[in-house]
C-alpha cells in the first residue's frame, strides 16, 4: 500500500490518503489528488480513514482542492469517520461548511451517485441532444 491509492468505483475517482498530511508532503498529495480526476469526472472522493493527523497545511491543501474542483465544476467529497481523531479537526476547523463530508466510502459513494441522478433529472435532455439544423424539414 502506497500513501496514496487511486481507484475508481462507478466511474467515480477514489483516493484513499495512507498517511498523515502535512507540510512535508501537501503538496504532493494536491497533485496527485487533482491529477486523479478527470476531464470528465464530477466528483473526486478522498478517503481519509487511514489518515491519523492532517496539520495547517493539510487543512489548506484541502480547502484549495475544492476550490480547484468547484472551478471545473466538480465536487470534493471527504470520508472521515465518526471514530477519526480527524473528526473533531474537521469540525473545529470548519471543514463541513466547506466541503462534503461523510462517515464512510460507502455514504460517499451515495451521495455522488444522488448528485448525478439529480443532475441527469435537471437536463434530462442533455445525454441526448440532437445537433439542431436543417434535419427533419421537408
Amino acid at each position: 500500500m502506497s500513501a496514496l491509492d487511486i481507484e475508481q468505483i462507478d466511474g467515480v475517482p477514489i483516493a484513499h490518503v495512507n498517511e498523515d498530511i502535512d507540510v512535508a508532503n501537501a503538496t504532493a498529495i494536491q497533485q496527485r489528488l487533482a491529477d486523479a480526476l478527470g476531464p470528465d469526472a464530477l466528483s473526486l472522493v478522498v478517503d481519509l480513514s487511514a489518515t491519523r493527523y492532517v496539520d495547517s497545511a493539510g487543512v489548506d491543501m484541502l480547502l484549495r482542492l475544492s476550490d480547484l474542483l468547484d472551478h471545473r465544476r466538480a465536487k470534493l467529497i471527504l470520508v472521515i469517520p465518526e471514530t477519526s481523531q480527524l473528526k473533531r479537526l474537521a469540525t473545529i476547523v470548519g471543514l463541513p461548511a466547506a466541503i462534503a463530508i461523510q462517515p464512510s466510502l460507502t455514504d460517499a459513494v451515495q451521495e455522488v451517485a444522488r448528485a448525478q441522478a439529480e443532475t441527469t433529472a435537471s437536463h434530462p435532455d442533455s445525454a441526448h441532444e440532437q445537433p439542431t439544423g436543417e434535419q427533419g424539414r421537408h
